[in-house]
């Protein structure tokens, strides 16, 4: 077994991570390498086993890596990877393989890695290494139907007031979405240190200077109220965020 102190990713957010082969044996090895290799309370990962079951669920935006095995039934993994790409540009593609004769297959997909088989521990490190996961977690971004595109770590904090989606960023100043709060709310609360602290209000934990009552006082001198019929739920929320921050060595 090979001894390491890293983890991915080693930011606190929540990666989504999809596994496609017919060979169940394959897949029990890779999740076991996955589960020594990361923190697995950060990633979720799904298992499919064969394209048709993947793409039948798929959307765009849904996972940040895809790893395919390229040889499946009727769709192979390239073809499930060109399905992938006419709606999602950004998802990371991993192909799994014997061998490199899909080496130009995986350029034209924009593929990012080929984990070759059999699966060991000292390949999957290599893989996650160049992936750099926890980069990949501060530059993940929400993409809006209006073209628009959020960075998810530059947001302070989301409300929704006259109709419409105003997300108050760090870099970016406001930005403006004509989207209801119940199309905002689950995309931005997948996330682990998102929050609904009060009707119409996601708070990003990361950008909480301090915590007064019933009060968040946000990086940017904002306040914001902690509902009183949610407040239990938002606090323990919280916490829990502040103490794996405290766990990893963070600044909270």
């Amino acid at each position: 077994m090979i001894q390491t102190t890293k983890t991915y990713p080693s930011e606190g957010g929540h990666m989504r991570v999809a596994f496609i082969d017919d060979d169940s044996n394959e897949l029990k090895i890779l999740h076991t390498y996955f589960n020594d290799l990361t923190n697995p309370s950060t990633i979720s990962i799904d298992d499919f086993s064969s394209g048709e079951e993947f793409l039948s669920r798929f959307t765009a935006g849904l996972y940040d890596l895809v790893v395919l095995d390229i040889f499946m039934g009727d769709l192979t993994g390239v073809d499930v990877a060109r399905k992938i790409r006419e709606t999602d540009h950004n998802v990371r593609l991993v192909f799994c393989t014997t061998s490199n004769d899909f080496a130009s297959e995986s350029y034209e997909v924009d593929a990012c890695y080929y984990l070759l088989k059999p699966y060991t521990e000292t390949n999957v490190k290599s893989m996650l290494d160049r992936l750099n996961l926890a980069e990949l977690e501060r530059t993940r971004s929400l993409s809006l139907p209006d073209g628009q595109s959020v960075l998810l770590r530059d947001i302070i904090y989301a409300d929704y007031t006259s109709h419409r989606m105003v997300f108050h960023c760090k870099k970016s100043g406001d930005i403006i979405s004509r989207l209801s709060f119940a199309e905002v709310e689950p995309k931005l609360c997948a996330y682990p240190y998102f929050y609904s602290s009060s009707r119409g209000i996601i708070v990003n934990f990361y950008e909480v200077f301090m915590q007064k009552d019933d009060t968040f006082i946000m990086s940017n001198g904002s306040y914001l109220p902690i509902s009183r019929r949610k407040a239990k739920d938002v606090i323990s929320a919280y916490s829990s965020f502040c103490f794996q921050q405290l766990r990893k060595g963070g600044v909270v």
